[in-house]
């Protein structure tokens, strides 16, 4: 069903092991970097960190060699309360913009509540929660049991225990990263199917590299 697969990561860090174990074809690429696999249909792209490099990137890239679904993957941080510990592994139900929207002295409103949508698509309207693909996501986790959950995508990462306590309290969020969020919208919009999966890296809170296992 998925024949010609795109990876995407936000660094080559991140797919070491891919890099290690299998053959790829360097191609050129204006934004990242874009590997083709010497056998098989897969192509795997490291797109840079944030939103604006995945978003951009990837939309290159589908232009690019049009492929019939894309699966990003990578590490993240969980949040305080979302009972994910470091090392474990989560698959994303939907991807969220925490940081799309208004802050005003009293609280940050979403964009539904600023009455503009990110994407309007198929009679649909998605203000800051972006769908995963379901089956490609349910292939996934009935393959290697794992959990999932609704992700997080913020360009600013979040600092202290406070506001990780408040932001999953609020959104109910598991992992945090800089880009889920915006490859789930660029698929939408272009109807390939998506995937998320992260593992943890690091707790969401007090930033200490040291703590850090990636």
């Amino acid at each position: 069903m998925f024949k010609n697969l795109l990876l995407i990561t936000a660094t080559k860090l991140e797919a070491n092991l891919l890099h290690q174990n299998l053959v790829w074809e360097r191609l050129e690429f204006p934004l990242g970097e874009l590997y083709k696999h010497k056998a098989r249909e897969l192509h795997l792209a490291h797109l840079g960190l944030g939103k604006v490099n995945t978003a951009a990137g990837l939309a290159l890239v589908i232009e690019k060699i049009k492929p019939t679904a894309v699966i990003q993957f990578g590490i993240g941080g969980a949040y305080i309360n979302s009972f994910l510990s470091i090392g474990m592994v989560m698959a994303a139900t939907h991807d969220m913009h925490i940081d799309s929207g208004v802050r005003t002295a009293d609280e940050f409103q979403t964009m539904d509540k600023v009455g503009f949508p990110l994407l309007k698509h198929k009679d649909q309207t998605y203000y800051n929660l972006f769908p995963t693909h379901q089956g490609l996501t349910q292939r996934i986790i009935n393959t290697v049991q794992i959990p999932t959950g609704i992700f997080a995508t913020s360009e600013t990462i979040t600092g202290t225990f406070d506001e990780s306590t408040a932001l999953q309290t609020k959104y109910d969020v598991s992992i945090e990263s800089m880009e889920g969020a915006a490859a789930a919208q660029v698929c939408l919009a272009l109807d390939i199917p998506f995937a998320q999966i992260r593992s943890v890296s690091n707790i969401v809170g007090d930033r200490d590299k040291k703590n850090w296992d990636i």
